[in-house]
């Protein structure tokens, strides 16, 4: 199952409260402002929410520089996606693995043909980079065999489940080799803003030259708004005019769309969340390392989760032992394309951090 069912972890288990890190979403809370905008809001929930979420989409266009024609928005990114891909009616599509679920589920419930790319455990960490021509070629070649037939691919950076960055030369190139092969380019960048400010890059900027581009963005996660969702889509006006025609056109809320005004509306948030998540990162590694679990082994990330490898059992077996003591992680065993036993950990505050090692050492992981 999907991270943060905090209604089937009380059945399963017998428990009413967890430290929730089966979910990637910012621990810390939306801004103050939200909540103070949900507040003001609360007399407009007796009319219809505004079909065309102009003024978020108003923001939003402000914010990015684009114009309110290249947006929609949806009850998170989730939305988005089955939309798009009932608009597009791809036959056959291609994604890299390991991955979102519901990239495929989308392109299941439109009949699509699947191609999976395998990435592993290292995901785009794992692409060799591009250092001389014969790299390049030899990067084009491997790609255009893996579209062959594809006019619709996949992308995800940074990539979940492993927190990996696709680089620009690589992305610039995929850009290429799909506007050649006439193929759709759906690139989520969901985790976007926990990127830290040397790696944070965003595919919008390439819209304006690549038509066949379209650009997921979540405002669930990082606004903190799992409750409320929110998800933004960026594309040519022609692909969002015709995708409106698919969507609910109720399906952004007057608190959502009041909550992701204010949440855009908030310059200094960004960087203090950013701040405090890396500190809680840098809490958690050091010591994860500094204990040497022989049968456990945390992987690298650029974002808010972590891979975390198992060597002597099931991840099962520790997903359900954590469960047991109140905390909760993603078991990644129904991940395609990730060879071996894994967990994702997200990544909260420090005393979260504390308490999920301590655990891990009370069960005799560490």
């Amino acid at each position: 199952m999907h991270g943060g069912n905090l209604r089937r972890a009380k059945e399963a288990y017998g428990q009413n409260t967890f430290l929730d890190l089966s979910a990637n979403i910012n621990p810390f809370g939306p801004p103050q402002s939200v909540w103070e905008s949900i507040k003001e809001s609360l007399p407009e929930i007796v009319h219809y929410p505004d079909p065309e979420s102009k003024k978020l989409r108003t923001e939003l266009a402000l914010r990015y520089q684009l114009s309110i024609h290249d947006i929609m928005v949806g009850n998170g990114v989730g939305e988005l996606l089955f939309t798009l891909v009932q608009s597009l009616k791809p036959r056959k599509v291609a994604i890299p693995i390991p991955s979102f679920s519901e990239y495929e589920r989308a392109a299941r419930a439109a009949s699509a043909e699947i191609s999976y790319i395998p990435l592993g455990a290292q995901g785009w960490a794992g692409i060799p980079p591009i250092l001389s021509s014969e790299d390049e070629a030899e990067f084009i070649n491997a790609w255009q065999q893996h579209l062959s037939g594809c006019d619709l691919l996949f992308l995800c950076s940074p990539h979940n489940p492993t927190g990996s960055v696709i680089s620009r030369k690589h992305f610039q190139l995929l850009l290429e080799i799909t506007e050649n092969l006439d193929c759709r380019i759906i690139f989520d960048e969901s985790f976007y803003d926990f990127l830290p400010e040397k790696t944070r890059w965003s595919a919008r900027i390439d819209l304006k030259q690549n038509f066949h581009l379209i650009v997921l963005y979540s405002m669930t996660k990082f606004y903190s708004l799992p409750g409320l969702r929110l998800g933004v889509c960026f594309a040519a006006p022609d692909v969002i005019s015709h995708s409106q025609q698919f969507r609910d056109p109720w399906s952004v809320n007057v608190l959502a769309e009041q909550a992701g005004i204010a949440a855009l509306r908030d310059h200094l948030f960004p960087k203090q969340v950013r701040q405090r998540l890396y500190e809680s990162k840098q809490f958690l590694f050091a010591n994860f390392k500094r204990q040497a679990p022989k049968s456990l082994e945390i992987w690298p990330t650029s974002v808010n989760f972590a891979l975390i490898q198992l060597f002597d059992q099931t991840s099962g077996e520790l997903v359900t032992e954590l469960a047991e003591h109140g905390i909760l992680v993603r078991d990644c065993a129904n991940f395609k394309g990730l060879q071996g036993s894994f967990i994702r950990v997200a990544i909260k505050d420090i005393p979260s951090m504390k308490l999920f090692l301590d655990t891990l050492s009370t069960l005799n992981y560490i």
